[in-house]
């Protein structure tokens, strides 16, 4: 799929290789020198906790091509219940209702009005129009799913959005330059208005990395490390909350919607070894992950991490619960607190074992579960909370 051939094509496929890589949760190389811990120490058992389940699904192995996904690359639920499923393979966003019916496709591949080539990330707002970061550039539809316009990328990629309301959107926006043979990234977790997504209202944090490119294999290694645990963020009702670093730290930085600093939470969480079979999994999928997608062809020598990352998941329901996803639990764990930081509750989906590459969407409409890298076919799981 993407070669690097010259200057001009990595800088161009590195682009789009950055948001391909960013939907896999797993951990990078590098050092980590937190003590050992055990998950146990937070919640010795489920008894006096919250039970997830899984009520319904939606997708087919065959059968209806409006059931039959390409490759899921995001998911979202509208303001009136309804399910929104961006498939990058398809090129398409696929409408349900609440009960998994089929409501309408929107989009197609191509380069038209209203057409896609390679989407990546995608938000509905609370009026029910749409907005998707796509190759051909930031794409709008209205609440019908028509078409309403196409703006070029003016250099700034945004990606992983949140609406904070009807009329702006919480965003990443990336921005990645070229000094000679180092690579430099910028990050800025921004609030935007979007008909105008190159046009920052309020920035919230940024973060600047400087990959030297000298050395093609450490090059890739240092790429994912910087994209593949992307910076958390999610929109509540007058608030903004940012994990900075979700592999190795378990802050999170609350802000007033204005950018004023609100709270800083510090989770209990400490470091938790990955076993010996994950290291060995985890460094089996990098390496083939590189040689299918770049087309790089000299090995790349993964040093995956020796911990688990401290969060994997971060959103906001309809309360303006914070939901914080443990990244050490085989059972899904999301811990709910307020702004103010005190623990409400926590929440599992225990006793299932295909579980572990689950990306889940929390927000106002619910709570959505795809599989990453699904065995078979994808699907996405509707999953219901018991108080």
């Amino acid at each position: 799929m993407y070669g690097f051939t010259d200057s001009l094509e990595l800088r161009k496929d590195f682009v789009c290789m950055l948001a391909v890589l960013s939907l896999f949760g797993l951990s990078c190389g590098g050092e980590n020198n937190q003590p050992e811990s055990s998950s146990s120490e937070l919640n010795d058992d489920y008894a006096d906790v919250c039970t997830l389940t899984v009520v319904d699904s939606i997708g087919v192995e065959l059968g209806d091509s409006n059931y039959v996904f390409g490759a899921i690359r995001e998911v979202d639920i509208g303001s009136d219940g309804d399910i929104y499923v961006l498939d990058w393979i398809k090129c398409a966003i696929f409408r349900y209702s609440s009960d998994g019916d089929f409501v309408q496709r929107i989009g197609g591949q191509g380069s038209g009005p209203g057409e896609m080539s390679q989407p990546g990330f995608f938000e509905v707002l609370d009026d029910g129009s749409i907005c998707v970061v796509d190759a051909n550039g930031w794409l709008r539809y209205d609440s019908a799913g028509e078409s309403v316009s196409t703006q070029p990328d003016e250099g700034r990629q945004i990606r992983y959005m949140n609406s904070a309301d009807s009329n702006f959107i919480i965003g990443a926006g990336v921005e990645v330059e070229w000094l000679d043979d180092q690579m430099q990234i910028t990050k800025r977790i921004c609030r935007f208005d979007p008909q105008q997504p190159d046009s920052v209202i309020v920035e919230y944090l940024q973060m600047q990395y400087h990959l030297e490119t000298a050395e093609m294999n450490e090059f890739m290694r240092a790429v994912v490390r910087v994209d593949l645990f992307p910076v958390l963020f999610a929109a509540g009702d007058g608030f903004v909350c940012i994990v900075p670093d979700p592999v190795e730290e378990s802050e999170i930085l609350i802000f007033h919607e204005d950018g004023s600093a609100a709270n800083t939470l510090i989770l209990p969480y400490q470091a938790v070894q990955k076993t010996e079979e994950e290291i060995v999994e985890e460094k089996r999928f990098i390496e083939a992950f590189f040689h299918r997608f770049t087309g790089y062809t000299n090995r790349v020598d993964w040093i995956p991490l020796p911990n688990h990352p401290m969060i994997t998941n971060l959103g906001v329901d309809s309360l303006n619960r914070i939901w914080v996803q443990r990244g050490f639990e085989q059972d899904p764990t999301f811990d709910l607190y307020d702004v103010s930081g005190e623990l409400l509750t926590t929440a599992v989906l225990p006793g299932r074992d295909d579980t572990a590459h689950w990306k889940f969407n929390i927000s106002r409409g619910g709570i959505l579960a795809v599989p990453e890298d699904p065995e078979s076919y994808y699907s996405v799981y509707l999953i219901g909370f018991s108080q």
